[in-house]
Order: C-alpha cells, then sequence, then structure tokens
C-alpha cells in the first residue's frame, strides 16, 4: 500500500462513523516511506547546501535554530517551552503565505475562516475560538515583526517575504501580553540587505491563478539600507455557484484578488544603534465566502419549490439548493459537491496597513528596544447569508452598510542585559484599540411566504404559504416587506502592562527562569439598535398571539422563532447599551532547565495567562422564562469575563549522533476556567462561558539530517486531550432532544471541545541535489495528518470532520546558484474534501451547511534571482 492509499482510506468520508483513523498504521507507513525515498517530507530542511564542498565534506549536520521565543536570541534547543521554528526555506519549500497555510508544517495548529476570510481564527492545542464575533478577542496571538495583531484575520494575507516563523504553545502571556493563552504565532519578515539584491516570481496555476512577486535590496548610503516588496495574485472561486432566482450573476466565489506591498528602511548610525522602518499595504477585492449544504433538514424541499415557482417568486427551471435535498432523507449525508447556491451577490473589500519603528540602542549596561506601530484594518462587503437560491436574508453590499473598522496604535519597550549570572529583561508596553462595525440585514422578497409555509407544514396543516397574511390580516408578502435590522456598535480597549523576565543560572547546567506581568486592561462600548421597518414583521406577530396560539404547537413555534428572530425584534428598536469594563490582571511564570550535556536539555515549566473580557456585539436575548416564554428580552448587559489558565509542562530537547538529529518531547496540561466559547444561534455569534476546559497531552518533534546528502526528514506529533469538564449554562446539541416537533433528535459523541482533533501530525522531508557543476535538483513533500473533530460550538455529530490527510508537493529545477529556478507544485494533491467550519443553516431547520476548504490545486512557478 502507498502513502497516498494508506491516507486515503484513513480520511476517505467525513463523519461520525469515520471519526478515528488508525494512527499507528498510516504513520508508521508514511515514516517508512519517509525513510526510503528522496524528498519524502520535511518541517525543518536545514542540510548543507550539496553546492558547498566544504559542508559537502563534514558530512550532513542540522544547523542552530536561533528564536526570540522569550524576547531575546536564544538557540531553539535551550528555550524551555514548545516551539516550532519554520525556515524561510521551508516556507519557500510549502508555499506559505499565510498563517492558514501554515498548518501544513505545524502538529497541533488549525486555522479556519467563517463566513469571510478576514475572519480566521487559529488553535493550538484545540484551544481557540470559532465564528464571527467582533468583540471577542484571539486565543492564539499573532505578532508579525514585533507587532502585535489583535485579530488572526489581519495575519490572513500575504506576509510577504518571511524570514522566520516561530509557534510557540501553550501560555505565552508573561511576555507577549494578554490573548495569547493558546500560544503565539511570532513572524519575522526579511531584513533590508546591505548588499544589493533583487527576485522576481511568477506562478499560474489551476482556477486561473495568477500571481506574480518582486522584491528588491540594497544599500542606500552608508547607514541606510532598503528592501521594497510588492505581490499580486488573482484566482478564480472554487465553488461554482448556481445564482437561483437572482439578481446575483456570480457563477463562482471563494476567490482572490490581492495587492500586497511591503517597505522597509534599516537606519544604522552606529555600531550601537539601529533603527528599523517599515511600511505595508494589503488591498483585497474578493468574493468570499460560499457554504453547501451536507445534511438536508425536513424542509429542503421548500426552498427548490420556492425557487421554481413563480407564483411564490421564483423562476421556472430556478433551483435553491440541490436537488437531491428533495430526496435525501434527515440525516443522510449528501454526495460531495463543490456547488453553493446564492441568488445574491458575495462580495468584500478589505484594506490593511500600517507603519511601525524598532529602535535598538546598546546602552552598555544592556539594550534598550522600542516598537512603536499603527495599524489600520477596514473590511466591507455582502453576502447571501441564507445560503439557498431564493430570497430570505441578505446582508447587502451597500457601501460601509456592512463593515468592519479596527484601529490600533501600540508601543512596547524592553531593556535587557546580563550581569553575572542573571539575564535579566523588563518592560513597558501600550495598546489602544478602536473597533467600529456595522451590519445591515434585510429579509427578501420570500421570506414571509417561506417561513408560513414552513410552518404550516410543520404543524402538519399543509403547504400555506400565506399563513402570516391571514393571522395579521395584512396583504400577502407586506408584513415583512422591507423590513431586517440595522446595527451599529464601537469598542475602545486600552491596555497598559510592565513585565520582566529573569533568568537565573544557578550552575552552568541549571537554569531558573521567572516572570511576571501586571496589566490593566479597560474598555468601552456602545451599541445603537435599529430595524429597518420599524421591526413591523415582528410586531404584527406578537399583536396576534391570540389567533397563533390555535395552530398546532409546532406551527407555533417556527412561525414565531423564524418571524421574531432577534433581528426582527422590535424591542430592540431605537435602543442600545453602554458598558464598561476595567481588569486587572497579574500573570507569571517559572521554569526550571537542566542541561544533562550538551546534547540533552530537560525542563519544567509553569505558567498562567489570560484572555481579556469584552462584550458581545450583537443582539443578545435572555433565555424563555416564566415571565417571557418566547425568551425575545433584550439584555443590554452583553459582557462576557476574562478566560483564564494555569499551565504545566515538562520537556526533553536533545540534538544528538553529531548534530544530524534533533528530537524534542513535552506533556503539557492546561486548565482553563470561563472558556470563551462562541456559539452561533442562526444568524449571529454570541459568546458564552464554559466554567473548566482542560487540554493535556504529548507533543513531540524532530529533524534528521540523513546519511544521503541533502536529504532532510522532519516532522511532529501532537496527542492532545481537550475535554469540556464543565458546561455550566452553555448548550450543545443534546440538550435540544425531546422539543416539541423533533423527529431527528442527535447526541453529542463526546465532551471535546470543537476543532481540537485527539492526534495531529506533520511528516515532511526535501531532497536537493546537483545534477551538473551549475543545474541542481529541489523536491519537497508535506503531510498534515489530523483525526476527527467537531467543527460545531454545539458538538452536533452531524458537525464532525472525519479524519484526513493532506499531501503538498514541489519539485523544481534551476541554478545552483539560485539565479533562476522552475517549479511545478500542488496542494491537497488527494484531493480531499473536508470542512473548514460546519454549521447550521439559517431558518432552514436541522440543515447543515459547510464553508468548505480548496480541492486540489496545482501549478507552475518562475524564479529568478538578481544579485
Amino acid at each position: 500500500m502507498s502513502l497516498i492509499q494508506g491516507i486515503a482510506l484513513s480520511g476517505a468520508r467525513r463523519g461520525s462513523a469515520h471519526k478515528m483513523a488508525s494512527l499507528p498504521r498510516a504513520w508508521c507507513l508514511a515514516l517508512a516511506i519517509g525513510g526510503g525515498l528522496p524528498g519524502a517530507y520535511a518541517q525543518a530542511a536545514d542540510a548543507p547546501n550539496p553546492a558547498d564542498s566544504s559542508s559537502a565534506a563534514a558530512g550532513p549536520s542540522l544547523s542552530e535554530i536561533i528564536v526570540t521565543a522569550e524576547k531575546r536570541s536564544e538557540n531553539l534547543q535551550d528555550v524551555p517551552i514548545s516551539v516550532i521554528a519554520v525556515s524561510a526555506q521551508q516556507i519557500k519549500d510549502a508555499g506559505i503565505t499565510d498563517i492558514r497555510s501554515l498548518t501544513i508544517l505545524t502538529p497541533g495548529l488549525t486555522v479556519t475562516s467563517e463566513g469571510d476570510e478576514n475572519i480566521t481564527t487559529a488553535r493550538i492545542r484545540g484551544i481557540g475560538t470559532v465564528g464571527d464575533n467582533p468583540g471577542l478577542e484571539s486565543s492564539v496571538g499573532v505578532n508579525i515583526d514585533g507587532v502585535y495583531r489583535p485579530r488572526n484575520g489581519v495575519a490572513f494575507g500575504d506576509l510577504g517575504e518571511i524570514d522566520q516563523i516561530e509557534v510557540l504553545y501553550g501560555p505565552q502571556g508573561e511576555l507577549f501580553g494578554q490573548n495569547n493563552d493558546a500560544g503565539v504565532i511570532n513572524v519575522t519578515t526579511k531584513r533590508p540587505s546591505s548588499t544589493f539584491g533583487a527576485t522576481a516570481e511568477i506562478t499560474g496555476g489551476n482556477f486561473n491563478d495568477r500571481e506574480f512577486r518582486g522584491s528588491i535590496t540594497g544599500p542606500l548610503n552608508d547607514i541606510m539600507a532598503g528592501r521594497l516588496y510588492f505581490g499580486f495574485q488573482q484566482q478564480q472561486g472554487f465553488l461554482q455557484v448556481n445564482d437561483g432566482i437572482g439578481p446575483n450573476t456570480q457563477n463562482n466565489t471563494d476567490s482572490r484578488h490581492m495587492f500586497t506591498g511591503r517597505g522597509q528602511l534599516s537606519i544604522t548610525p552606529s555600531d550601537d544603534l539601529d533603527i528599523l522602518l517599515i511600511a505595508d499595504y494589503s488591498k483585497r477585492d474578493e468574493s468570499c465566502c460560499g457554504a453547501v449544504v451536507e445534511y438536508a433538514g425536513p424542509f429542503q424541499g421548500l426552498v427548490n419549490t420556492f425557487a421554481s415557482t413563480p407564483l411564490l417568486g421564483g423562476k421556472i427551471g430556478a433551483l435553491g439548493n440541490s436537488p437531491l435535498a428533495n430526496t435525501y432523507g434527515q440525516n443522510q449525508l449528501l454526495p460531495n459537491s463543490y456547488l453553493a447556491y446564492a441568488n445574491q451577490p458575495i462580495n468584500q473589500y478589505i484594506r490593511d496597513m500600517g507603519v511601525s519603528a524598532e529602535v535598538n540602542w546598546n546602552l552598555g549596561f544592556g539594550k534598550l528596544t522600542s516598537i512603536t506601530a499603527w495599524r489600520d484594518n477596514t473590511e466591507s462587503g455582502g453576502n447571501d447569508v441564507d445560503y439557498t437560491g431564493i430570497d430570505l436574508l441578505t446582508f447587502p453590499n451597500e457601501g460601509s452598510a456592512n463593515s468592519t473598522d479596527f484601529k490600533q496604535v501600540s508601543e512596547e519597550l524592553r531593556l535587557a542585559g546580563k550581569n553575572g549570572p542573571v539575564s535579566w529583561l523588563g518592560g513597558f508596553f501600550f495598546s489602544n484599540e478602536i473597533l467600529a462595525t456595522r451590519t445591515l440585514a434585510l429579509q427578501g422578497s420570500q421570506f414571509e411566504p417561506y417561513i408560513s409555509a414552513v410552518a404550516s407544514e410543520a404543524g402538519g396543516l399543509g403547504f400555506d404559504p400565506l399563513l402570516v397574511s391571514q393571522i395579521t390580516g395584512n396583504a400577502p408578502g407586506a408584513t415583512f416587506a422591507d423590513t431586517g435590522y440595522n446595527d451599529s456598535y464601537r469598542q475602545d480597549a486600552r491596555s497598559t502592562a510592565l513585565f520582566t523576565n529573569e533568568t537565573y543560572s544557578i550552575t552552568q547546567a541549571l537554569d531558573l527562569t521567572v516572570g511576571a506581568r501586571y496589566t490593566n486592561d479597560k474598555k468601552t462600548a456602545s451599541a445603537s439598535y435599529n430595524a429597518a421597518g420599524g421591526g413591523a414583521g415582528c410586531s404584527a406577530l406578537l399583536n396576534n398571539l391570540g389567533a397563533i396560539s390555535t395552530l398546532p404547537v409546532a406551527s407555533q413555534q417556527f412561525l414565531v422563532g423564524y418571524g421574531c428572530y432577534t433581528g426582527t425584534n422590535p424591542l430592540f428598536n431605537g435602543n442600545g447599551f453602554n458598558q464598561t469594563d476595567n481588569e486587572n490582571n497579574l500573570s507569571g511564570t517559572a521554569k526550571l532547565a537542566y542541561h544533562i550535556n550538551e546534547e540533552v536539555m530537560t525542563y519544567a515549566s509553569w505558567a498562567n495567562g489570560y484572555k481579556a473580557g469584552g462584550f458581545n456585539l450583537s443582539r443578545v436575548t435572555a433565555p424563555p422564562s416564566a415571565t417571557d416564554p418566547l425568551g425575545i428580552t433584550p439584555q443590554y448587559n452583553t459582557a462576557f469575563p476574562r478566560e483564564t489558565v494555569e499551565s504545566g509542562e515538562i520537556g526533553i530537547k536533545t540534538t544528538l549522533f553529531n548534530k544530524t538529529l534533533r528530537l524534542n518531547a513535552s506533556y503539557f496540561y492546561q486548565a482553563y476556567t470561563d472558556f470563551q466559547l462562541n456559539t452561533f444561534t442562526g444568524v449571529q455569534f454570541v459568546v458564552n462561558t464554559l466554567p473548566k476546559v482542560v487540554s493535556k497531552g504529548v507533543d513531540l518533534d524532530f529533524a534528521w539530517a540523513t546519511p544521503l546528502q541533502g536529504f532532510t526528514i522532519s516532522g511532529g506529533v501532537t496527542q492532545d486531550l481537550t475535554n469540556i469538564d464543565n458546561f455550566g449554562s452553555a448548550s450543545t446539541i443534546s440538550d435540544f432532544c425531546g422539543g416539541a416537533g423533533d423527529t431527528a433528535c442527535t447526541f453529542r459523541e463526546n465532551n471535546r471541545l470543537s476543532f481540537a482533533p485527539l492526534w495531529s501530525g506533520v511528516l515532511a522531508g526535501s531532497y536537493q541535489v546537483p545534477l551538473t557543476g551549475s543545474l541542481g535538483l529541489r523536491s519537497s513533500l508535506e503531510e498534515k495528518y489530523s483525526s476527527s473533530y467537531n467543527t460545531g460550538s454545539d458538538l452536533d455529530p452531524r458537525k464532525i470532520q472525519g479524519a484526513y490527510g493532506l499531501l503538498d508537493g514541489r519539485v523544481g529545477i534551476g541554478a545552483l546558484d539560485e539565479s533562476w529556478t522552475v517549479e511545478i507544485w500542488g496542494a491537497n494533491l488527494t484531493n480531499k474534501y473536508y470542512y473548514g467550519v460546519a454549521f447550521d443553516s439559517p431558518f432552514q431547520y436541522n440543515t447543515i451547511a459547510s464553508y468548505l476548504t480548496a480541492p486540489r490545486t496545482y501549478g507552475a512557478t518562475l524564479r529568478v534571482k538578481f544579485k
């Protein structure tokens, strides 16, 4: 059996029946092939250059990796925490341009997008948050060139020329601050060079992919050097679109159309002072994201009825969803499909820009570092948020009607030095953030007859699209005509922190590191709720509850539940909130590292951290009660508490066999209190808290410079059990069992947090060999394996993504001096069909849809380099 066959069997089908593949079998098979074939897999390909005769004579070895995981330059093997470092060559081999593509080389890391690609979530060891709620901050911090990015989505665009990426596992709050309680992704881009150089590359691929990137660097005078990078990508969407009844004319979505520019200026007035100025700008004009129905609910046939019936607002021959939805039963998985349905346009326009200044000044007794930054990220656009070809609900693309603007100013000061056996560091951090967001949602022309038909059929009354009209006495379609909601929010956040970190060398072999951070966070938030059409639709239903009460119970539930969802709730109209939260937090760490010899280091560490509390920037209602059985009373206190974590880790780091094998392992235990769980209500996301979540397991990573010159193998495994120990008031799919009209009750399979696979691993390899005196070959393969995990916060088993493996590869031939290279490449070579996120389709009872990830992509790249 081949590696590809083994992986295909391990992840051939998604769903609860295939929740777990046999990891040892697939993994051992992959290792066997990786050890026997050139170019099998590589996570850390730092073997010597075969064109370098001196290094070839010395034999293969792994070069030292320098990281800044503790805000100072250190050998990776001396850092007493779990860290994966990805080099510039590995990044090129794997085609990494953003944090989502980084997952192919990083065990235990998952990155997903929900709704649009500016809403990107990273998770480490199963810890992270999912969903579109602008008030919710990330659990995994992203730092680019020393500047903290409060939202993961801003790192989804082209990162430019990357020098190194470090992924730090576990809480990092003491040095990196709040909102890093799962880990940190630390990105360093290439700096200006004092010698001239220029690069250019052109890429073409399937889905009409066209890319161009280029850079130039060199000295400007005796004390200044510059680097300029620019990149462009345009790619047709991999999801085909059926536009149903229109007016949408798009035939595909999930596309790329992006431009990025980055300029750097390095100033070195003296040996003791250097200054780095960076300015960047990115613009994206794309279509994202469409969704595909995976499980059809009992009323999916109505969607196609409304699409194809002119008297109901449809068009003859039009489809609202897959025609198979009419024939497949409830909880029956539909065939794989890359066809989405959207009668309204799907657009997103993203602009991201910023400037930063880093100053490093050697004062003799220590080094002073200052990093000052300003950033502005703006997004606008529209989407067909019912994900059908009929006209139910849309976020229209009307200027800034649906938009988010995020501005940030930050300053970090650090003073670090060494006195005798003590390496010390102290610092100050300040940030000020302004978040403004607007949401406009409009019910479509078919909304009223559709909910009428659903309610009547649910209660056994037959097909009746005039039910609402009969109850309210209004003309057909008039009750919900031109209704919706138009809300705006603003949040101001100010954070101030003092931190310190000291390492005391007790002996030559034993080091003790202690650190602490005090943080004050102050947030203010305001909301303005406004109903388009004055909330007339829901008001008309509430004014006729007597007539509604004569209907069957199931009809009542669907009619009021759909007709008075939070967006149409008139009790919000004209109201809002003003809230303030002020938090003080003390976090710290203690680490003990013992060097058994030059090759082996063991360590034990403890750390705590936190993610700041915040506010739901959305409409929140109180749960049903005796005084409010409908559960429509607005809640104007939308705050949720901070999330805290206590973490312990023990590990070993080794560099063995004359520096040809690097092997690291650790055991970790992380206990989270008041974990911030983002839950989807059917139209919007609301944060609930889980009293206790525990993540525990083992990390393993290795790199091997094999005896075959130029051939390296590396990889890693994370075995992680991330369990919800206490659900508190948060609900899961099992909590809805036994409700009226529920004919397809489902139960969660376990208590594992969503997006928390039990096993995650990468295996990679690269092979570089000279063919002639001037010509060389380089090949690489990478695979990421993941066992099954649930993609829904309610743990509905229909949202489980079965075990799967992703295989990427690249082969290039070119000059040994890298003056030119031609490469062919592919991603997801085995064409795995897998969920990004699965969710409940709005207004489509018991229907599960998903945002999909890309199928097989492939192409060719030409690179040239000038020196």
